[in-house]
């Protein structure tokens, strides 16, 4: 049986074949299932589901369009799809314990009305048909409640959106920006919806039907923000995009990004064409303000009209002064609604309206049903000169209307004290909760941390034993020689021939030549055809592989057709085809680090920054602006970058998505090839994107993975238990490493891929047409535990066979006599220089 979650709890849900609907057995609640006939689309559903429960609804929504777009007969695809539109969570009632929904996404359409809905119902069987509709109508009942009260707040002009507290319950730099600006605003006369006070009279209550109502009516829009995370927390997001979609669907509004201390990076991709304001700049709250003035033009007061004469009877201008006092509040023109009511006293002493007007002028009251929300009640009435007269001159039905709206005040008054202790209450429960959940989220992560660095310690030592190329399998042995395979021919084997390289310390593989690093800093290449797909006579030679005059190099690089060394002093050196510039890196300086791509070398400086040269078209070397990089990698179409803070970055053509990385998080290692882009996160889990027609990018649950690397048509992963995992084209079989076991390093090339053993045996699978997967008689080390004692006594081994034959030849070189002693002399005194820099090398005395 397949296992899908719970749309409702998140519980397990086991699914019986070819039913449409289940009962949860974690919160009892039954509901509508898809139709379990594809691993593919119940992995989507997972997602989107989880997406949905964390109110993640435009998340949720793509993935849903998604799985509409592979199986656009599925019923539940659909039915997501309204729940997101609707913004429905499910959450429990405290009265009967059951999940019921609430909206966080209202709108004037029924839900009878929607298309996604129709599609659910027409695709389902007769039994989740009643379902779908049964669920529609109690959300019918909360959009019709939340329109109802919607429709009788006051029409907002500003509507400011951000994130009022972070995560440790603190006040956000975006909450005191915001308020600034709603002080500022509000001082203009204009009405803001600032949810931090618009919503303070809200407690306990759903706060949907006032946002909804200021959404709708609000011409303008202020997303604040100071913080990439906080531009995207749920709610915030929730906010702007709805209305960013009332804007899409004709109404006349206007959304302004407004930012400090970032920049255009860690804007949401949704503003990039939308006008900011940046508040870090002198004046930025008066060119705010002027913006918004030209949107939303400042209403003029009426002029107050002068006294008139007083009528004994009042009549016509009694009438029409109460009209204009009324209107006067309305529009919060305290004096002015003085004025006029104070006009009508001058004609009608006793007149109680008139004193009403008054003492609402002095309250500050835009409406009668505003005395029910007087802070004070019954005191502040009581306590208006103005509002005593009214009493003593109204008729008793008035007094009573208007005491009864006193009254409730100080009954909202308690019952918004009781709501305050008990807000504050669960605040302080859901803070003291938090913090232990994140103390122990903190807790799991070191302790993961702490694993994953030692898991990534223990096999760093044969980090760079192995090297794949396209078509061929490099692998460097313990006594510091190489073995090559993939050269079966043996025109092309001569050209791979590295066998007699010693004491290198690093290789690489280019697309069809090695390079081999010494330790004396000097470089070995061999290889050199431009294609393994011509004829074998048909070798063309760029200078890739005439490496013998570099000095002083600690790391190498290889790509299609150059090489590239990195020297101790910060400097490169690069040497092959430079068609595109790719060598132009003379003046290169305070460079640590290097990736060749095909016509292109990149450079990671010493301060953070990128350098590039080669290849530039589609922007693949537009990383000037990149700053605070750890690390590198360069792909035939693509660049990325690793960032201190975990983020990633990319430039180049991105016509499979490979370049769409700006969301990632907690990353501590990248690689890229052709089309496609892959990065470790600090969790152990992997993420990809790219192309992904063959699957090479479906690395979605993956879990305790320690390195990873990625061939041109599939993506490799290694395991903290020494296991593999593969995804991607498997035509060779590529990816059939599910058997491996002991693993500590991988490679991987066009089609096939290539693992070192802790033992120090080599495995591959994939195609073999050129020999390179002929790795199964290798061993390039005994044991991973002792493969630095192995290394050294190698080495102190090469060291005293060196010194024996040196004392050899010193005992010869007397001796040698005759005709040819000139010859044999020389030959001796150069073996002996070779035995001395190779001391020297070693660091013999």
């Amino acid at each position: 049986m397949a296992i899908i979650k719970c749309k409702m709890c998140g519980g397990g849900l086991e699914l019986v074949p070819d039913a449409t609907v289940c009962e949860c057995e974690y919160c009892g609640t039954r509901q509508t299932v898809p139709a379990a006939d594809s691993e593919k689309k119940l992995k989507l559903f997972e997602r989107a589901n989880r997406l949905r429960r964390a109110c993640e609804f435009d998340k949720a929504a793509g993935v849903y369009e998604s799985i509409v777009a592979d199986f656009d007969t599925e019923s539940e695809a659909y039915w997501g799809l309204v729940l997101c539109k609707f913004g429905i969570e499910y959450v429990d009632d405290p009265a009967t314990g059951k999940k019921v929904p609430t909206c966080h996404r209202s709108s004037f359409e029924s839900i009878f009305e929607d298309d996604n809905f129709e599609q659910a119902c027409e695709n389902a069987d007769g039994l989740a048909r009643r379902v779908y509709r049964e669920e529609a109508k109690a959300i019918e009942e909360l959009r019709r409640g939340i329109i109802e009260v919607s429709s009788k707040e006051e029409p907002y002009d500003i509507f400011i959106s951000y994130k009022e507290l972070t995560d440790d319950g603190d006040r956000t730099l975006d909450s005191v920006i915001a308020q600034d600006i709603y002080t500022a605003l509000t001082e203009k006369g204009y009405r803001v919806f600032f949810s931090r006070i618009s919503l303070e009279d809200k407690l306990g209550t759903e706060y949907e039907p006032y946002i909804f109502a200021a959404l709708q009516s609000a011409k303008v829009m202020l997303a604040v923000g100071t913080d990439y995370d906080h531009f995207n927390a749920v709610w915030v997001k929730n906010e702007w995009s709805r209305f960013l979609a009332l804007i899409a669907s004709g109404q006349k509004k206007t959304l302004i990004p407004v930012f400090k201390d970032i920049d255009a990076y860690d804007m949401p991709k949704e503003f990039n064409k939308l006008a900011a304001q940046d508040m870090g700049k002198v004046g930025a709250m008066q060119d705010l303000l002027r913006g918004v003035e030209k949107i939303i033009p400042l209403k003029t007061a009426e002029p107050v009209a002068a006294p008139q004469p007083a009528v004994m009877s009042g009549g016509p201008n009694v009438t029409a002064l109460q009209k204009r006092g009324v209107m006067a509040l309305e529009d919060a023109q305290w004096d002015a609604a003085k004025d006029f009511f104070n006009q009508i006293l001058n004609m009608e002493a006793e007149n109680a309206e008139a004193w009403l007007g008054l003492a609402m002028a002095d309250l500050e009251l835009q409406h009668e049903r505003a005395f029910s929300a007087l802070p004070n009640g019954q005191a502040q009435a009581d306590g208006n000169a103005s509002f005593r007269r009214f009493l003593r001159f109204a008729a008793p039905e008035r007094v009573r209307e208007i005491q009864n709206l006193v009254s409730a005040a100080e009954a909202t008054k308690q019952k918004r004290a009781a709501a305050e202790a008990e807000r504050r209450a669960a605040e302080e429960e859901r803070h003291l909760r938090e913090a232990a959940e994140r103390e122990a989220r903190k807790r799991e992560r070191e302790a993961r941390l702490i694993e994953l660095k030692a898991a990534r310690e223990r096999i760093a030592p044969a980090q760079g034993m192995i090297a794949v190329g396209e078509n061929h399998t490099v692998g460097l042995k313990s006594d510091g020689s190489v073995v090559t395979a993939g050269v079966k021919d043996p025109k092309r084997s001569k050209l791979f021939d590295a066998s007699s390289w010693r004491n290198v310390m690093a290789i690489v593989a280019g697309q069809n030549h090695t390079v081999g690093l010494k330790e004396d800093g000097t470089v070995f290449a061999a290889g050199g055809s431009k294609s393994p797909n011509f004829e074998l006579t048909n070798f063309i030679y760029d200078g890739r592989c005439e490496v013998s005059g570099w000095k002083n190099v600690i790391a190498i690089d290889a790509s299609y057709y150059h090489t590239v060394g990195l020297k101790g002093d910060g400097t490169v050196v690069a040497i092959g085809n430079n068609e595109h510039g790719a060598c132009n890196v003379s003046d290169w300086k305070g460079v640590m680090a290097i990736a060749a791509g095909p016509h292109r070398t990149v450079g990671l400086k010493e301060n953070g920054t990128v350098v590039a040269v080669g290849k530039k078209e589609k922007g693949r070397c537009d990383v000037s602006g990149w700053r605070d990089i750890i690390a590198i990698s360069a792909a035939d179409f693509h660049t990325v970058g690793l960032k201190s803070n975990g983020t990633v970055v990319a430039v180049g053509h991105n016509v499979y998505g490979q370049c769409n990385v700006s969301g990632w998080r907690d990353i501590i290692e990248i690689a890229a090839n052709t089309c496609h882009t892959v990065g470790l996160k600090v969790d152990g889990t992997v993420i990809a994107t790219g192309k992904n027609d063959d699957n090479r990018c479906d690395v979605t649950g993956w879990k305790d993975i320690i390195a990873i690397v990625a061939g041109r048509n599939h993506t490799v992963g290694l395991k903290m238990d020494g296991s593999v995992v593969a995804a991607g084209t498997n035509s060779h079989g590529q990816c059939n490493v599910s058997e491996w076991k002991g693993i500590i390093a991988i490679g991987a090339g066009a089609f096939h891929t290539v693992g070192l053993k802790a033992d120090g045996t080599v495995v591959a699978v994939g195609s073999n047409m050129l020999g390179q997967c002929d790795v199964f008689d290798w061993k390039l080390f005994d044991s991973i535990e002792t493969l630095e004692q192995e290394r050294a006594t190698i080495k102190k081994q090469r060291i005293a066979d060196l010194k024996k034959e040196q004392k050899t030849l010193f005992e010869e070189l007397p001796t040698i006599k005759g005709i040819f002693a000139g010859t044999k002399r020389a030959k001796l005194e150069a073996r002996l220089a070779e035995i001395a820099a190779e001391l020297k090398m070693l660091g013999a005395e």
